[in-house]
């Protein structure tokens, strides 16, 4: 072979299948933003965010040069940006490159060059504030009210009973939560007075770096006066949903409460305690004792009221106290069951009843529905001195 034929092909095998065969081959590209000391991996860029990472890895050749100032990166309506940094995989022959940039304002494509060779390319979304406060949702927020030791989701509850509001909800978002740090995520509490309280909701690190997260919120103002408030979370300027709630006064939560239905709680010798409509024989009976059912005629109410229940006894000054309880009574059936009583002893009692402050709230007759006596008229002689209740009243249907 002519000496000048193997230079040049010696020279063509050292640059040119170097350049195109040997050289530096993109491994894989991804991109991640800073915000708020986290830093989130392969997810659509906010408008808020601090920072942008690209990282790419790349094989080199053992022959090649290893000068990061070789590497760019090529981003729209930007200059180009040399490497912050060149790592070696330990592993292997492949070598990580760290490319940081501002935050583009729309959707860009970067494109990763080695000395002005293209090797490359990814895109980098953006998410704007607009779409993140549009694709946030807020599931199951719940207002609860401190009642005593308990907390009790409801609408409306008794204003002087009332220890403390507690707001929850759970937040998500198809991508991370970080961007809520910019955004003010918090409740509003407003009376219809016009005054206004607001409280922030802040989230974890870890909270911020997911896509759902739990938040509870403890006002150091809530309602002691009667009247109607409104609870809002507000993200940004932008109301998300609105709590109604209603502080009404103790004597018109005692006004609506009814008696919706009565049991008797029977136990025979011997067994267990079970649910009658009607008391039965008293043969084998061993205790009995009355079952109430209670709730309260206005919506979603939640409040704490003092329930005794009495054996009406005729003849007595004072009729025997069963029990005196403080019981926590909704807009649905609430049970109370104050305890039994030997069947020996209700030889002269007539019925029990349930009475809260002096009022009498319902009455569960020990005695059975008299019959009903029809006159000529078609109508029915009035029966005096019996105890209604809604086991007789389903007896006359």
């Amino acid at each position: 072979m002519w000496p000048w034929i193997k230079r040049w092909r010696d020279w063509a095998m050292t640059d040119l299948w170097s350049m195109h065969r040997i050289g530096p081959q993109p491994q894989a590209l991804h991109y991640s933003y800073e915000k708020a000391g986290l830093t989130l991996h392969d997810q659509p860029i906010p408008w808020n965010a601090e920072a942008v990472l690209v990282e790419a890895l790349v094989r080199l050749p053992v022959s090649s040069a290893r000068r990061k100032a070789d590497f760019l990166l090529r981003v729209a309506r930007q200059d180009p940006i040399l490497p912050e940094s060149m790592r070696r995989d330990e592993r292997d022959d492949r070598h990580r490159l760290f490319f940081r940039l501002s935050p583009p304002g729309q959707s860009v494509t970067a494109e990763l060059l080695y000395q002005d060779r293209l090797l490359g390319q990814l895109t980098l979304p953006t998410l704007s504030r607009d779409d993140f406060i549009n694709r946030l949702q807020l599931h199951l927020p719940t207002l609860c009210v401190r009642l005593g030791d308990q907390s009790v989701a409801c609408q409306t509850f008794v204003a002087s009973q009332c220890r403390g509001l507690l707001l929850s909800t759970v937040v998500s978002s198809p991508t991370s939560l970080v961007p809520l740090l910019d955004l003010g995520l918090r409740v509003e509490l407003r009376s219809e007075r016009g005054a206004v309280h607001t409280v922030p909701a802040t989230l974890s690190s870890s909270q911020l770096a997911g896509r759902q997260a739990l938040i509870t919120l403890v006002p150091r103002r809530f309602p002691r006066r009667i009247g109607t408030w409104l609870a809002t979370w507000i993200l940004g300027d932008r109301p998300l949903f609105t709590h109604q709630i209603r502080a009404i006064s103790q004597s018109h939560f005692r006004r609506s409460l009814r008696v919706s239905d009565t049991r008797f709680i029977v136990q025979r010798d011997k067994q267990n305690l079970h649910l009658a409509r009607h008391l039965p024989p008293l043969e084998g009976v061993a205790r009995v004792g009355p079952c109430f059912l209670v709730s309260s005629k206005e919506p979603g109410m939640a409040g704490l009221c003092s329930l005794h229940v009495r054996t009406q006894v005729p003849g007595s000054v004072q009729p025997p106290l069963l029990v005196e309880e403080d019981v926590l009574i909704t807009d649905g059936p609430t049970m109370f069951a104050p305890g039994t009583v030997d069947a020996c002893d209700l030889g002269q009692a007539t019925a029990f009843d349930l009475r809260a402050k002096g009022r009498t709230l319902g009455t569960l007759s020990l005695s059975p529905a008299p019959v009903a006596n029809f006159t000529a008229e078609g109508g029915f002689k009035s029966i005096s001195d019996f105890p209604w209740s809604a086991a007789a009243e389903d007896e006359l249907t």
